[in-house]
């Protein structure tokens, strides 16, 4: 989500993050993605991977407007999905998107719950968080007591939550899934340095964790977020 001026055609709403769609496992049917721009991820799985039914959850207007206009996209909705109601039956997709959303949301633990219920038996859940640990962020903290909110980035200043890889795992625990991978993504520089360096330093060197995960058999609902 971007917090400067936008403009509703820019590119950043139509990136394809083919490292988060890296992790599905299977040919997915029915798919909703929260955040989902313009529609290009959904656009891709309705070409490539044979999906039938995608729907797009997008908080900007004009920009789901541009969504609309995809022929590929069965249905936009438009809102917060804080606010907005998801008039699915329980267990309707196959899989679910949700690519630096949960980070903006005041309940990222309700959301994914609300998610988690929507997901089919099996089902998968793939997403994206920034990575509050990396280098970048940590050291002028430790160091000098500095944290400098930007208006986009790991510290994006309408970012809520703040999420490392074990604060990733224990959300999507306590929201009613079973991690099954939890994956960094690094910028070009990074990933250089992490192969010089064996990967000693990747919770530091990476700017993002791609995550998959599936329903637990255990009841959401019966879970609460720490207090």
């Amino acid at each position: 989500m971007r917090n400067v001026q936008f403009i509703a055609e820019d590119s950043y709403y139509g990136h394809l993050r083919m490292s988060l769609l890296g992790l599905i496992e299977r040919a997915p049917k029915r798919v909703l993605e929260i955040g989902c721009g313009h529609g290009q991820a959904l656009s891709f799985l309705k070409r490539e991977r044979s999906a039938e039914f995608v729907v797009g959850v997008e908080l900007v207007p004009a920009v789901a407007d541009i969504a609309r206009q995809n022929p590929d996209v069965d249905v936009v909705m438009t809102g917060d999905i804080e606010e907005i109601q998801l008039d699915f039956p329980a267990e309707s997709f196959d899989l679910i998107i949700a690519s630096h959303v949960l980070e903006h949301v005041k309940d990222p633990w309700s959301v994914s719950r609300r998610l988690e219920m929507l997901l089919a038996r099996p089902g998968q859940f793939i997403g994206s968080l920034p990575n509050i640990r990396n280098a970048k962020v940590s050291l002028p903290l430790v160091l000098f007591g500095k944290l400098q909110y930007q208006a986009e980035g790991i510290l994006d200043w309408t970012h809520t939550k703040f999420f490392t890889k074990n604060t990733i795992g224990d959300l999507l625990d306590l929201s009613g899934f079973i991690v099954e991978k939890i994956e960094p993504e690094f910028s070009a520089r990074a990933g250089a340095i992490n192969t010089m360096t064996l990967g000693l330093f990747k919770h530091l060197l990476c700017f993002t964790y791609n995550f998959s995960a599936r329903p637990a058999n255990k009841p959401s609902q019966a879970r609460t977020e720490p207090g």
